[in-house]
């Protein structure tokens, strides 16, 4: 096991330790959600992150975006937040993919599971898509204000995102909070790694819902 991972050695067994550090993912955006996701994956020590995104920085991405500062706006997110990872010299390998998630997408053929940082659901069915196409799991998590869903969708799953969020658009730029894609981004990743690592309780064809407001958060049967 690395040297820096020894903190929380206890929560997992040699086993679960083992395939931890072997997880190679798939992060579609390196937005709000996808650089909390990547910081929190390097952090726990997978084995390779692949990052993928299009867009370039933007004044308005500071407020959430952790991997991008000033001196970064203009240029390519996958490239700043690639750079800024690989910065604190950990062991996770760093991939970028500077291009837009379409059907079209040739997904990596070693990664587990497909972390969902997109910020509208015509791209998050595409990832859908092609998780169920290279039978993976996909974890999808949406934020807007101070609320937030995360799903956690199987091959096997017989109810697929477009099932639970047909007809939902993209609507006027939502208000977003650091603090709360923060929050959102991490119950992703544990949520997809109690799936990965084997633990009994995780969301199956259930929805979790979450209002960082009241400090409430309901789990929701799908079934």
């Amino acid at each position: 096991m690395r040297d820096y991972l020894k903190r929380q050695q206890k929560l997992f067994s040699k086993k679960q330790q083992q395939r931890l550090e072997e997880l190679k993912v798939m992060v579609a955006g390196t937005g709000g959600l996808g650089t909390n996701q990547a910081l929190q994956l390097q952090r726990i020590g997978i084995d390779k992150i692949y990052l993928y995104d299009y867009d370039r920085v933007e004044i308005s991405n500071l407020n959430r975006q952790l991997c991008y500062g000033k001196k970064d706006l203009g240029r390519l997110k996958v490239e700043a937040a690639a750079e800024f990872l690989r910065e604190f010299d950990l062991e996770t390998e760093i991939i970028a993919k500077n291009e837009k998630i379409t059907l079209e997408t040739g997904v990596p053929g070693d990664i587990d599971i497909i972390f969902d940082g997109m910020d509208n659901f015509e791209s998050r069915f595409i990832l859908d898509q092609l998780a169920l196409e290279n039978e993976l799991p996909f974890i999808h998590a949406g934020i807007e204000e101070f609320f937030a869903q995360i799903m956690l969708v199987l091959p096997e799953s017989k109810l697929r995102l477009k099932d639970v969020f047909a007809g939902s658009e993209k609507k006027e730029t939502p208000a977003v909070f650091s603090p709360a894609v923060t929050v959102t981004a991490s119950l992703q990743v544990l949520e997809a790694l109690k799936y990965l690592l084997q633990f009994d309780q995780y969301l199956k064809e259930q929805l979790l819902h979450i209002d960082l407001l009241s400090n409430q958060m309901e789990t929701i049967d799908l079934k």
